[in-house]
């Protein structure tokens, strides 16, 4: 009998102390964009650059055909979980976003994983999705293709 109570006293110590570890980011809970990033009111403009092969590609969000609330109803609705900074990985694609000339965050994106990154704190997007600016990067990255073929 003493020999049960032992055994599981023994037990219990093991699977609360094993409770106790946080060894991965899905540990943490998930939260939203915004309790990590709020955009000052007003926000009229937001600046960035897109970088992608190797090359970098500069954007206006706020100018007259494109305003900043789909850019910023889009980063609220992004679901958040701190982690620690992953490893490096080739072929990774960057957004890096300025509000009010100010750094702001920048959104990783690995293909099958996103992460935001806020005063190099990291956090793996739950529910990721491209910036809704892509039209914006595709459009300039033509003007600077075609005025590359132009000059050479």
């Amino acid at each position: 009998m003493k020999k049960l109570i032992a055994l599981v006293l023994a037990l219990i110590c093991v699977l609360s102390l094993a409770g106790c570890q946080k060894t991965s980011a899905s540990c943490q809970k998930t939260i939203s964009a915004s309790e990590v990033y709020l955009f000052p009111e007003p926000t009229i403009l937001i600046t960035g650059s897109f970088y992608s092969q190797g090359k970098e590609t500069t954007f206006e969000i706020g100018s007259e055909n494109y305003g900043p609330n789909d850019f910023i109803s889009w980063f609220y609705d992004l679901e958040l979980t701190a982690c620690d900074e992953p490893e490096a990985v080739e072929g990774a694609e960057s957004y890096t976003f300025k509000v009010a000339g100010k750094d702001a965050f920048t959104y990783e994106d690995r293909g099958s994983e996103a992460y935001i990154i806020i005063d190099s704190n990291y956090y793996k997007v739950s529910n990721p999705s491209t910036p809704p600016i892509n039209y914006i990067v595709h459009f300039l990255n033509c003007i600077v293709y075609i005025s590359r073929e132009e000059q050479g």
